[in-house]
């Protein structure tokens, strides 16, 4: 996204590194990966995570090697081009940006300079930011008190771009602008009390504008991406919202386990239960339990139950193994967005997901 500000302050990260503390931690030795580079030239495509990831076993434990030379201008920010190499102070690893790429400017007709080389993103934002900016989840009852469509223009059926459409429960004394249509998706129940549900995924159907206040009011319906019905709902929206991407990431502080209990990457079809590296997921752990945006945890896969080969009749579950690791980017109130950043091996729907502060 155009307005997606993509500047990642490892300066902010260590502070909040710094800053955060949990009860069940111990302290942890920076571990360096086998076969690590011992310097390595950042190109574009580059994320953070991936070069931390070459470097170290834990990638989330990149502030604690990452060396800020305070001569170099915007010390904090790593560009394409930038060489960085493994270097030890004192017997203990870092690593130090030996030199700086070279940053291209241009003068505008306003004489304003601007960088065209970005700095790199922690993680990927191709693949994340639809979620950050349309679909999202709600519970019951935040769904039910929103505005619905009531009629379509010239009693159409279903509505798309170019049509207007009529929409009930509005106040007149709004100012937004700008809305987006959405329509009910899953629901999420808690895992382990099925009955319980946690919030129901908002699906993004296209936006509009205002045309005229009422009740009903009138929305011009400028884009779709499906066919927007009667009864579907629509949520304000800010299109010159800048949305923060300036993940942190950190082993999460949250006590309790959860699983994973939806996949929601685009082009996967309903009722998928596989899950790979680089899929956005559901987890149901939220604000409510403690989560922040950037919390990382270790993703187990279940062990299976076997026939145990010599009791008769008996079965026995085998243990949970450490199969990757994934990172919330938008939390909501019971249930987080996030992205599985490792995977070993394939995971499913259902497995484990835990603080790497506790052992399985």
């Amino acid at each position: 996204m155009k307005n997606i500000k993509t500047l990642f302050s490892l300066a902010t990260f260590i502070l909040m590194l710094v800053a955060a503390s949990f009860s069940l931690a111990e302290e942890v030795a920076v571990e360096l990966k086998p076969g690590h580079p011992q310097q390595y030239t950042v190109v574009k495509g580059d994320t953070l995570w991936d070069i931390s990831g070459m470097f170290l076993k834990k990638p989330w434990y990149w502030p604690e090697i990452w060396h800020i030379n305070p001569q170099i201008e915007n010390p904090h920010l790593i560009y394409p081009g930038d060489v960085l190499k493994l270097v030890y102070i004192d017997g203990k690893p870092y690593i130090t940006r030996s030199k700086y790429g070279k940053r291209t400017v241009r003068l505008s007709p306003e004489t304003r300079i601007e960088e065209l080389d970005r700095a790199i993103p922690t993680i990927p934002l191709d693949i994340i930011s639809p979620y950050l900016t349309r679909n999202r989840i709600l519970n019951a009852r935040e769904y039910s008190q929103l505005p619905y469509i009531v009629g379509i223009n010239d009693e159409h059926m279903s509505a798309g771009a170019d049509n207007s459409i009529y929409v009930m429960g509005i106040p007149e004394d709004s100012n937004d602008a700008v809305y987006g249509i959405y329509r009910r998706g899953n629901a999420y129940k808690n895992p382990v009390n099925k009955k319980e549900i946690l919030g129901y995924e908002a699906i993004y159907l296209g936006e509009g504008t205002m045309e005229r206040k009422g009740s009903p009011a009138t929305i011009y319906v400028e884009k779709s991406k499906a066919e927007i019905l009667k009864k579907h709902r629509v949520i304000p929206i800010n299109r010159d919202k800048v949305i923060d991407t300036r993940f942190m990431p950190k082993a999460s502080s949250v006590k309790r386990s959860a699983r994973i209990i939806g996949v929601l990457t685009s082009g996967m079809q309903p009722g998928v239960k596989m899950v790979g590296a680089m899929d956005v997921v559901i987890v149901d752990v939220g604000l409510k339990d403690g989560v922040e945006s950037g919390d990382v945890f270790n993703i187990y896969k279940r062990g299976p139950i076997v026939k145990d080969p010599l009791r008769v009749n008996q079965k026995v579950k085998l243990p949970n193994e450490l199969n990757g690791n994934l990172m919330i980017f938008r939390p909501f109130n019971r249930l987080s967005y996030a992205i599985v950043m490792d995977a070993q091996s394939t995971l499913r729907v259902g497995d484990v997901v835990k603080s790497p502060f506790i052992s399985e």
